[in-house]
């Protein structure tokens, strides 16, 4: 979604951005003119190196143009919540966690006047409200008009305006859920570095990643390009910008921030924070706590969840159970045998001592008769002896 008062080119960043005709320009109307804020949605297929993108640039047309701009918000605002609400919606069918054609609004980029002069009450107004609705990328518009100098001033005083009114910006408020953000801001790191190196560039690039927000942007038309290239365009009478030229603008690194690197981290930041308190909100409005009762098919899924999860537990209860129960019956088998080996082995010990003792017993009579054997022997030697005299 781009969001900013008519003439800051935002038709014309689109079609630059994309490097294609997206949409036609759109004449600015007169105060007395304009009713209220459009919203226009245009719907695209993008392919390039054979890769599909369905893009949904939705156009805030009117948006500051009404003398009293205090509803200016308010259809913008009832757009991004019917998104979510259709979501919502969806999540509610069953089977709903199939794939679901998601319309909400990922990223707003909000343009901001080269004032020099910080935020304007409608500005401020604006990026607070939508900066807890969706993804907020403030960016300076036409910035080919200011000069270095002016450039830099008029950041500081932008960063001081999003500090002092809480203003959360994609993606310096959410460098915690986004990969690789303060490098993008910055620049590409030398393929070439060693691994101390990149850590010591990362590490620059951090310091250096919020003076790129918001970004300075320069659009222009292919129309007067003889080659069909942004390198050759004169976009200012007086001087030439080259919009991809990172000394002009950050074109090139927002560029890549939304097509590249963080295009998945905006789909997640928009469903995990931005849609989760639309969602939360929602139920607490009908005075539901649960965040998933919103869903009935997803509450019989929990309810299931919960049975197989006591079940599982009852399982394993049970398994536990004739566990113990095997090891007290191995414990008493085992004890039963060690009775038995007990037993057996003090009836060896007295079998064996009884067989010792008979043993010795043997020895005993043997010796007795060895004794009786000598003394008669030593009788009859002595009567003869005694004839023979």
């Amino acid at each position: 979604m781009v969001v900013g008062e008519s003439g800051l080119g935002k038709t014309t960043f689109m079609n630059t951005l994309f490097n294609a005709d997206l949409k036609e320009e759109i004449p600015t109307k007169k105060l007395h003119s304009t009713q209220t804020v459009q919203i226009q949605p245009s719907y695209y297929e993008l392919i390039e190196d054979g890769v599909l993108l369905n893009l949904c640039i939705v156009d805030t047309p009117g948006f500051g143009d009404e003398l009293n701009r205090e509803r200016n918000l308010t259809p913008i605002i009832e757009y991004i919540d019917q998104q979510y609400a259709e979501y919502m919606k969806a999540e509610r069918q069953p089977g709903f966690r199939k794939s679901i054609p998601d319309t909400r609004v990922h990223a707003v980029l909000y343009f901001l006047a080269p004032t020099g002069h910080g935020l304007k009450e409608l500005d401020v107004k604006a990026l607070r409200t939508l900066s807890q609705k969706v993804n907020v990328i403030p960016v300076i518009a036409k910035a080919d008009t200011m000069t270095a100098e002016e450039k830099i001033a008029f950041k500081s005083l932008l960063l001081r305006d999003f500090e002092e009114y809480r203003i959360d910006t994609f993606p310096s408020s959410h460098l915690d859920e986004v990969d690789g953000a303060e490098e993008l801001l910055v620049g590409h790191t030398n393929g070439n570095m060693s691994h101390s190196q990149l850590l010591e560039a990362k590490a620059l690039q951090s310091l250096e990643a919020e003076e790129c927000v918001p970004a300075l942007i320069v659009g222009a038309s292919l129309k007067g390009s003889p080659t069909g290239s942004f390198q050759d365009l004169n976009i200012n009478g007086n001087f030439i910008s080259i919009v991809e030229n990172a000394e002009h603008s950050d074109f090139i690194y927002l560029r890549e921030l939304l097509l590249e690197t963080c295009l998945h981290d905006l789909v997640e930041s928009t469903h995990r924070v931005h849609y989760h308190d639309y969602r939360a909100k929602a139920l607490r409005t009908n005075n539901r706590v649960s965040f998933y009762e919103c869903d009935e098919s997803y509450d019989s899924h929990l309810e299931n969840s919960k049975k197989a999860k006591a079940d599982m537990e009852r399982r394993e209860e049970e398994i536990r159970q004739k566990f113990i129960e095997k090891v007290h019956e191995t414990e008493l088998a085992l004890r039963e045998r060690e009775e038995q080996l007990m037993a057996k082995k003090m009836e060896m010990v007295a079998e064996l001592d009884q067989y010792k003792a008979l043993l010795e017993a043997e020895i005993r009579e043997v010796d007795e008769l060895e004794a009786i054997s000598r003394n008669n022997t030593m009788s009859k030697n002595s009567s003869k002896s005694f004839r023979s005299k």
